[in-house]
């Protein structure tokens, strides 16, 4: 190439310098060498003085590139000396930032090789810093540095020098982590020790000619970055007269890496921000851009409101613009601006370096750094945030709040994961990348180490440091420069929000409860205090923000606010916002904006159940301070986008939610009536309309909010809480009422609705018809308090906008009225208003008729029976208004309290009782249809529920119904002829009836008695004026059947005896009214309830059934009597249900349902029926009289087995006595004659009488009570014996009846005939023969053995046994009789000997009892001159006698007897006589 002149020239120069300075000849100058450093430094001076020139000549650009920039690469590329290596980088940096377009090919490999060389192992720690410095000159020039990546990391094919130079910056933060103290944040106090400032000169080299050897030797065991140990005096790159290098603090590097940084953000932040603004003025842009470099110092400054003034767009906002006209440009926007293409270049930077950068920042996060540096760190942080949110770029955007957020709030120390995470990402493979970054980061060794060594340690609470406020307060000015444009990122910022108030609240709490040593890394109180009051300034300007905003940005903090709410609370939102679509449907324009998940800061500390509490709290709190900053967004009539509905169900839904605590409860109550108090005040100088519309709409939130708070008591402590809620929404209504009363035209149901809560439930107003009114459960528990609160506003409504009330609210009016009659709190205002209610309902019915004369006929007219009273909807008429006062009376007899019940009860009956002459069929049968039926249907329903309250049964209710039943029942004989004529009485009645049924199945006795009392006493009226075919007298026979008043519990009551007779005679009354023949059915059914009342009466106090019966026995006696025995199955149910009575007083004490009674004079008086009912219906063709017989000699049989057991007796004659008599009353042979063999029953009949035999004949003499009178009762028994034997022998005999029962009586006779107790071997066991025990061998008895007390009946007995035995007429009866008592005799005989043979040698000389001797003389004798029948014995080998075949069978006893009675001559000569007998018939 040929250049002349002067440019020639130069060019030679320029050529042969470059030449000498790599060591080669030059081509032009004279010269064999030139140094290298000197010769780089000319070249440097030379282009800085002439670089424009040499740049428009491309021949001087050529000797750079193939002259200059191989030099530079080979010195940078090797071993060179610190002053070559200095002037090479300075000479770098100046080409690059004047010739960059001129030399792509040459600064590209430079500028790699820089990057290269940044890494430890191929450059020193000098070297390395030269490098960092002249990136970081790059980084300071943010034109040239948009430049470079325009021309390289946007091009294809060429190297990525910004995005690779960010990405070792990575590397190189995280080299050496204890190196920067990577954990330990280190606080401004550690950094204010220091060395003294001439030592500081000295060792940073600020003494020029001063080699630092050993200058930061006293700091190089200090971790961290700090001005005082981490920085030179010097920048390596200007000591270009230095020929070594200088020693480095170890912490050097990272300050260069550390200013890289801030300096990429700073550029990129200054470049883009002016764009932002909403206006193309170029002095408003000019102050914006002014304002942004001012918004650089305002973390330094530790006051935020400048720096949120100029962050927000460079608007003040004293300015106060409306909502949403300072939303920001995206400068991806402009299009047609000039500088579009730069835009694009910065966005990409953004979007493609922002992992490495996270991630460097992230590192120095955790790295200790003192004061300077970590203001540094946080505004680049900040700036490069809110440049990401300005373009819309979300991911980058999310991670960097996410990373500031994480970093805002501490870690509970012993928790090793504490890294947030993004809920999506939109870019996989940045997400992957971002991913891949933090592993690097957090794999360091220093967090490695501190990790494994926390893992196994206990969780401990980690204060708030300054680092965090910072970090917090950072946020919040993102919070209130990007609030526009957030949308669903603002989770972020409010969720660290509210973990940063719960750290500052527990901290606070920790130190209040126990002295905390002042931790490691924090600065002192002052300054820490001093941040507190910095964030709680930001904290206020962001929530005052909000009022500026977009109504879509509003609602979408709105929208994460309310998450953010229900996910601390754990409750579940249910509402949306007005009424259109929810919360998080009306936000997001962007389907897939990434959602922040709730990271947790808190996880693991053990905080009580108060420190929770003030955790949801602090969250409300924040939401009163949007609702109270945006005001002026729900003061607006119409506004969908005002978020009222979301602040009303959020925080009705919080303090109506029985989960929470009181705190929180009570606290979200205070600030909605808040917001109605201020919203209330706010419109007072608005239009009439717009003061009605807002009032309304408060008032309809504040009956949600009370109506909501009364379905939350489940626990006593959360009753009381809703109890003060209650109170807090009555005092905002007397408030809103006070302030717009006069002016309120609309609404009044929800006044009323609201005044009615603290006394009723608020569904019952709902109801349209007396049916609901009276049915519903009327009213609830409530506070005094509350009453005392609605009633003043009731008052105040009653005195001042009485006017004001539309008419036709005045039914509302009544009924709020009657609410406050029936509430139960406040008794004083239940007195007042009773009184004047009770009062003014009389003088109301009075005016409605004495005002309208054809006041009936219009009751009759307008009031039709198929049509129900539409009672709520009442129109201006008096008869409707005159049904509306008997049904709020009706009302006010269904309260809780006996007192009011009373009251409106005798007031109401009174009101009719006194029009009721005026009052004809249709006006009464209204009277009976809408309002007397409703009323037993309220009163059952209480009664009902009282029932039901196990334990807390209130009788009154039993009172206030009896009184309504006889009241009403007068009213009923009062109209019963009027109202008899009408079509549908019969109708009606049947309702009455089942009403009444409804009434007797609560069981109460008082209420069974008058219900009892009043339907025979209106049966009787109706048979009195011959009506008694209308009262549906098969209703009234199923009430009687199936409502025993018997089965009723005592509940309190001393006996059920005058419910019982009312029971029996309203019977009575039906006999006379129904058909006198009874089915089977009925018949039962009646024998069973009368059963019934027999058995389960109580006894009344001081009465006694022993001598005479009770009210209750006699009338059941009676009516028993009025049953008709046709046909025949009735006489014998009568039959069966006389003996019951009979025997009912004998039954096992333990079987008797009512303790108390004896039914001893019931018994006896029963057997005297009894006995005249057999004898009047046995002379009855078509009755079986075996059957009756059967029936009552059973039942006869019990008090006679029970003769001395049974001690229960009255005066007279004792009750076996007349069982006795009774028995052989019926016995007669004339009865006994008409009961047919055939007879089924005549078996049962005979058993019967046989057991008779053997009650007669029995008695247990150790049970007697008195001694004297066995003697006598000894001759009646036998007298009724030989009675007895007289009628049934020889009858007993017939052949129709079983064998058994004759063995039966024969058994009996031997048993009873025994007079001394016999040996127990000398008795058969139940599996031998009967005469088996004569054969046992056993030793004698020499004891005396007592005879028994009845020897007399003993010897009846044993004669009659001898006489059944004994030959008569040989008849078969007589034989049947014979063969069973036969083997008896024998045995009692043999039993006789027996004895005498083993107990006789055994007494020696001592003589024989005079009991059992006489005895034996008298079997001797009885034996001897006993004729037997002959066919009585079974024929014997050996036997010729027909008449003694006796003696054969005890001819060995006889024979034994005699040699044992050898000293005895008169038993000898007795025995021989039995001998002779025996020979004598046998013919010996």
């Amino acid at each position: 190439m040929s250049v002349g002149g002067a440019d020639g020239r130069w060019r030679q120069l320029l050529d042969d310098i470059c030449l000498l300075a790599s060591g080669n000849q030059p081509n032009a100058i004279h010269g064999s060498s030139l140094n290298a450093a000197f010769g780089l430094e000319l070249i440097e001076s030379s282009l800085a003085i002439h670089l424009d020139t040499v740049s428009r000549h491309v021949e001087q650009i050529y000797v750079l590139r193939n002259r200059l920039m191989p030099l530079i690469i080979q010195t940078l590329s090797e071993r060179a000396s610190f002053s070559l290596t200095v002037r090479s980088i300075r000479l770098l940096h100046l080409l690059a930032s004047r010739l960059l377009s001129s030399m792509t090919l040459e600064l590209e490999v430079a500028i790699d090789l820089v990057n290269h060389m940044l890494d430890p192992k191929v450059s020193p720690e000098w070297k390395r810093a030269l490098c960092l410095e002249f990136f970081g000159e790059l980084h300071g020039d943010p034109k040239l540095l948009r430049t470079i990546y325009a021309q390289y990391d946007e091009q294809d094919g060429r190297k990525n020098l910004v995005s690779d130079h960010l990405a070792i910056l990575v590397r190189l933060a995280a080299e050496k982590p204890a190196v920067i103290g990577l954990g330990q944040h280190i606080s401004e106090a550690e950094s204010q020790y220091s060395l003294p400032a001439e030592q500081i000169a000295v060792e940073s080299g600020g003494i020029t000619g001063t080699i630092a050897t050993s200058s930061f030797e006293t700091s190089m065991d200090k971790p961290g970055l700090n001005v005082q140990w981490s920085t030179v005096r010097t920048p390596c790159m200007d000591l270009v007269d230095k020929p070594e290098a200088p020693a480095l603090p170890t912490t050097y590097i990272y300050v260069l890496v550390l200013s890289c940084m801030s300096r990429f953000s700073e550029g990129l932040a200054r470049f883009l921000l002016p764009f932002t603004v909403a206006t193309d003025s170029t002095s408003k842009r000019k102050r914006a851009s002014a304002s942004n470099r001012h918004s650089q110092q305002n973390i330094e400054s530790r006051d935020d409101e400048e720096s949120t003034a100029t962050i927000n767009s460079g608007q003040s906002t004293a300015e106060s613009p409306r909502p949403g006209s300072n939303l920001p440009v995206n400068p991806l926007e402009l299009k047609d601006h000039e500088q579009y293409g730069q835009i694009c270049t910065s966005a990409s930077m953004v979007d493609h370096c922002w992992p490495a950068l996270l991630a460097t920042s992230s590192t120095f996060l955790n790295a200790s750094l003192d004061s300077e540096y970590l203001h540094m760190l946080i505004r680049s942080f900040q700036k490069f945030t809110q440049v990401a949110g300005l373009l819309d770029l979300a991911t980058p955007k999310d991670a960097f709040l996410t990373t500031l957020a994480k970093h805002a709030v501490p870690t509970p120390a012993g928790d090793p994961s504490r890294t947030p995470t993004l809920g999506s990402q939109e870019n996989s493979e940045i997400g992957d990348e971002e991913d891949h970054i933090e592993s690097e980061t957090d794999a360091s060794p220093a967090r490695g180490a501190s990790s494994g060594n926390s893992r196994g340690a206990k969780l401990r609470l980690t204060s708030m440091t300054t680092r965090n406020l910072l970090c917090l307060r950072a946020l919040l000015n993102l919070g209130i420069a990007l609030g526009p444009v957030l949308r669903g990122s603002w989770t972020i910022i409010l969720e660290t929000l509210h973990q940063a108030d719960c750290l500052l609240f527990i901290s606070d709490w920790h130190d209040m409860k126990r002295p905390r040593a002042q931790p490691e890394g924090t600065f002192d109180d002052h300054a820490l205090s001093t941040e507190k009051d910095a964030v709680e300034t930001a904290v206020s300007r962001l929530f005052q923000s909000t009022g500026d905003l977009s109504e879509q940005a509003y609602l979408e903090i709105l929208d994460c606010f309310s998450v953010l709410v229900y996910s601390i609370s754990g409750l579940t939102s249910r509402h949306d916002r007005g009424g259109h679509a929810t919360a998080s449907g009306m936000l997001s324009p962007q389907a897939g904006t990434p959602r922040h998940q709730r990271f947790p800061s808190l996880h693991g500390l053990n905080v009580n159940k108060s420190v929770a509490a003030k955790d949801c709290t602090r969250v409300l709190d924040r939401i009163g301070q949007i609702a109270q900053h945006n005001i002026h967004r729900l003061c607006r009539v119409q506004s969908p986008g005002s978020g009222w509905s979301i602040f009303v169900n959020v925080f009705i839904d919080h303090l109506s939610s029985a989960s929470m605590t009181a705190d929180v409860r009570i606290g979200a109550a205070r600030k909605l009536n808040a917001l109605f108090d201020r919203l209330v005040a706010s419109v007072s100088g608005a239009d009439i309309e717009v003061q009605n519309e807002i009032t309304t709409r408060c008032l309809d939130a504040l009956a949600k909010m009370i109506s909501s708070v009364r379905k939350s008591n489940a626990t006593k402590s959360s009753s009381n809480c809703s109890l003060e809620i209650h109170a807090m929404g009555l005092e905002t209504l007397t408030s809103i009422l006070e302030q717009r009363g006069q002016i309120l035209h609309s609404g009044w149901e929800v006044v009323f609705a609201i005044v009615t809560s603290a006394v009723n439930d608020t569904e019952q107003r709902a109801a349209k018809s007396a049916e609901k009114m009276l049915s519903q459960e009327t009213f609830m528990l409530q506070s005094p308090r509350l009453v005392r609160l609605a009633f003043a506003s009731l008052q105040l409504i009653c005195s001042d906008f009485l006017t004001v009330v539309p008419d036709r609210h005045f039914p509302t009016l009544l009924d709020t009225l009657s609410s406050f009659c029936s509430q139960d709190q406040d008794f004083n205002i239940s007195l007042t208003v009773i009184a004047q209610s009770m009062t003014f309902f009389r003088n109301l019915s009075d005016f409605l008729q004495l005002e309208n004369e054809n006041f009936y006929r219009k009751l009759e007219t307008e009031n039709h029976l198929n049509e129900p009273v539409d009672v709520q909807d009442r129109r201006p008429s008096h008869p409707n208004v005159w049904i509306s006062l008997l049904l709020h009376l009706a009302q006010l007899i269904a309260d809780d309290r006996v007192e009011v019940r009373h009251s409106a009860l005798h007031t109401m009956f009174g009101i009719v009782d006194t029009c009721g002459d005026r009052l004809d069929t249709q006006a009464w049968m209204l009277c009976f249809e809408v309002v007397f039926l409703k009323l037993l249907s309220a009163i059952e329903s209480k009664l009902r529920q009282n029932t039901g309250s196990q334990g807390n049964e209130d009788s009154s209710w039993d009172d206030t119904a009896v009184l309504l039943v006889q009241r009403l029942s007068k009213i009923i004989m009062q109209a019963l002829v009027t109202i008899s004529v009408h079509p549908t009485f019969s109708n009606l009645w049947t309702r009455y009836l089942a009403k009444y049924a409804e009434l007797l199945g609560h069981g109460s006795l008082g209420l069974g008695r008058a219900v009892f009392t009043a339907l025979a006493e209106i049966l009787a009226t109706g048979e009195r004026n011959g009506i008694s075919q209308t009262l549906s007298l098969d209703s009234a026979w199923t009430i009687w059947r199936e409502h025993n008043p018997s089965e009723y519990a005592l509940r309190g009551a001393t006996s059920n005896h005058d419910a019982q007779v009312a029971y029996l005679q309203y019977i009575h009354q039906l006999h006379g009214l129904l058909d006198e023949r009874f089915d089977i059915d009925q018949v039962e059914a009646i024998l069973s309830n009368l059963r019934i009342c027999v058995t389960q009466s109580t006894p009344a106090t001081y009465g006694s059934d022993l001598d005479e019966m009770t009210a209750v026995q006699k009338l059941v006696l009676e009516n028993m009597k009025l049953i008709p025995t046709s046909p025949p199955e009735n006489l014998i149910k009568l039959a069966e249900e006389f003996a019951f009575l009979v025997t009912l007083a004998f039954q096992a004490r333990e079987n008797q349902t009512v303790k108390g009674k004896t039914y001893v004079a019931l018994s006896k008086a029963t057997m005297a029926v009894l006995e005249g009912f057999v004898k009047q219906h046995c002379l009855d063709p078509n009755i079986s009289v075996a059957q009756l017989l059967s029936l009552s000699l059973h039942a006869l049989e019990s008090p006679l087995s029970l003769k001395y057991k049974w001690h229960q007796e009255g005066k007279g004659i004792p009750t076996w006595k007349t069982a006795t008599s009774t028995a052989l009353s019926l016995c007669k042979s004339d009865l006994l004659d008409r009961c047919e063999d055939s007879d089924s029953s005549t078996q049962s009949m005979w058993a019967a009488i046989v057991g008779i035999s053997d009650s007669i004949v029995a008695a247990d003499t150790d049970e007697c009570e008195s001694m004297t009178v066995i003697t006598d009762d000894q001759a009646f028994d036998i007298e009724s014996f030989s009675q007895l034997a007289t009628t049934i022998i020889p009858t007993l005999g017939s052949v129709s009846i079983p064998d058994t029962i004759r063995r039966k009586y024969a058994e009996s006779m031997f048993q009873h005939s025994i007079i001394h107790e016999p040996h127990p071997d000398d008795l058969a066991r139940p599996d031998q023969e009967l005469l088996e025990g004569l054969r046992s061998q056993h030793v004698g008895r020499v004891q005396d053995l007592p005879p028994k007390l009845r020897s007399k009946m003993a010897y009846v007995l044993l004669d009659q046994l001898f006489d059944l035995v004994a030959v008569h007429d040989s008849s078969t009866e007589r034989v049947k009789l014979a063969q069973a008592a036969a083997p008896y005799l024998i045995l009692r005989a043999g039993l006789v000997l027996k004895a005498y043979v083993c107990d006789q040698p055994l007494r020696g000389r001592m003589p024989q009892p005079l009991s059992q001797k006489t005895e034996m003389h008298h079997v001797l004798k009885k034996l001897v001159d006993l004729d037997s029948e002959p066919k009585a014995f079974p024929e014997t080998v050996g036997s010729q006698s027909e008449s003694k075949k006796h003696l054969f069978l005890l001819f060995g006893l006889v024979t034994k007897a005699l040699k044992a009675a050898r000293r005895d001559e008169v038993m000898s000569a007795a025995l021989r006589r039995v001998l002779d007998a025996v020979g004598a018939d046998f013919g010996v």
